[in-house]
């Protein structure tokens, strides 16, 4: 395997990402081929990449979820609505086979509705949060969470396995905390990688909870750069994280960072072996946790 190298971590920032219109305008109409692109790389569709990620059978989610009952609540608060979100939202959750749709109000007068007419699920984002919540149970399903969650899933599916194997985390933020821990639950060892070593470091502390010590490891830059993992999630919010130099033949990434960390060059050699998408594995992920 090329090495990885330290390269891009001087650029990472720990800015948040807010997804623009056009990065999610043509995704309802593009789920047949993204499910089917899904399938190849992986072997799972995204319900079934979703069912994964929550540990439930997949038929018995098909059969719940017919008559589960989602609203997908716009928000105007913040900056406001992201044009398409909601229905791009429910689009997904629709494609899955739930039961969806987007409310026909917004803020207070959504939510109430959506209690009013006996729903089972809201969906809502404002600027700080974009969550999933069971009416009935009261349980709370995080984009950030489950975005980190199943794509820790997505690479043990096309690892064949990570138990036992070394996986890297780019990015030691939220969604590469999730990602960490569902590792470490999958019995990988995680590498943990951070512009800023001491977020790294902070990481590496919290996930002793759920991971022996000999199962986590950070990376500082000088010695990112021997690295040798073949198995890469990269959770930053920057372009260019992975450089094409390092690319090789094996090496499988998946990608939730908004921008994508690869280049186009990048993906033309990772072709297969490279996931990323802005909103359709997170929001999947999502509905299946609302419904376990």
């Amino acid at each position: 395997m090329e090495k990885l190298h330290a390269l891009a971590l001087y650029e990472w920032k720990a800015a948040m990402t807010r997804l623009k219109n056009y990065d999610i305008c043509d995704i309802s109409s593009a789920l047949e081929q993204y499910d089917r692109d899904l399938v190849r790389k992986t072997g799972r569709s995204l319900l079934g990449v979703a069912c994964h990620t929550c540990g439930v059978d997949e038929d018995e989610i098909k059969r719940l979820a017919r008559s589960f009952c989602i609203h997908v609540v716009p928000v105007n608060a913040g900056q406001g609505v992201i044009p398409e979100f909601s229905e791009t939202v429910s689009a997904i959750v629709q494609f899955l086979g739930f039961n969806a749709r987007v409310s026909d109000k917004a803020d207070t007068a959504g939510i109430a509705l959506a209690f009013e007419s006996r729903a089972d699920a809201i969906m809502m984002a404002d600027d700080h949060r974009f969550v999933g919540i069971n009416l009935g149970t009261r349980s709370v399903a995080d984009n950030t969470e489950m975005t980190g969650q199943v794509y820790a899933a997505v690479i043990d599916l096309m690892a064949n396995g990570v138990r036992g194997k070394d996986v890297l985390v780019m990015g030691c933020g939220p969604v590469g905390e999730s990602a960490a821990r569902k590792f470490l639950s999958f019995g990988a060892r995680v590498s943990l990688a951070d512009e800023d070593l001491s977020v790294a470091q902070s990481l590496g502390k919290t996930l002793l909870k759920f991971g022996r010590p000999d199962k986590i490891k950070i990376l500082k830059k000088e010695e990112f750069n021997g690295s040798t993992h073949q198995f890469v999630l990269e959770a930053t919010p920057s372009e260019n994280t992975i450089p094409d130099s390092i690319l090789s033949d094996n090496i499988i990434v998946a990608a939730p960072g908004v921008p994508l960390g690869v280049s186009k060059k990048g993906c033309r050699i990772l072709k297969d072996r490279l996931v990323h998408d802005k909103l359709e594995l997170g929001v999947a992920a999502m509905a299946v946790c609302l419904l376990k």
